[in-house]
């Protein structure tokens, strides 16, 4: 089961993540990033559902960040959570965190 919608638009493909976010959602979270940087344009990542975001996905959305950056792929962060901001920052992550751009 792919718990991630995926929603396109004429100017950005849409990654609307779930409400838990743990270790069985990491692997589809991955996949999903493979199949959305590989249609290519601006990516928006609705963090605003997220009740609960574990390591392993906080892992692989630094990991698709960081290609996302170095590749030129446009990407924003929208609505984000308080568990969503409240886990990079457990994690000593806020400020990686603070550099995506965000969409309110």
């Amino acid at each position: 089961m792919e718990p991630f919608a995926i929603t396109k638009s004429d100017d950005a493909t849409q990654l609307g993540l779930v409400a838990s976010m743990d270790l069985r959602t990491a692997e589809p979270l991955l996949h999903s990033f493979h199949e959305i940087m590989a249609t290519g344009g601006k990516v928006v990542i609705d963090a605003s559902p997220v009740e609960r975001l574990s390591t392993p996905c906080v892992q692989i959305l630094l990991s698709a960040a960081q290609h996302m950056e170095q590749h030129g792929i446009p990407f924003v962060v929208k609505a984000p959570s308080d568990a969503f901001v409240s886990a990079f920052d457990d994690l000593g992550l806020f400020s990686f965190l603070m550099k995506w751009p965000v969409q309110t």
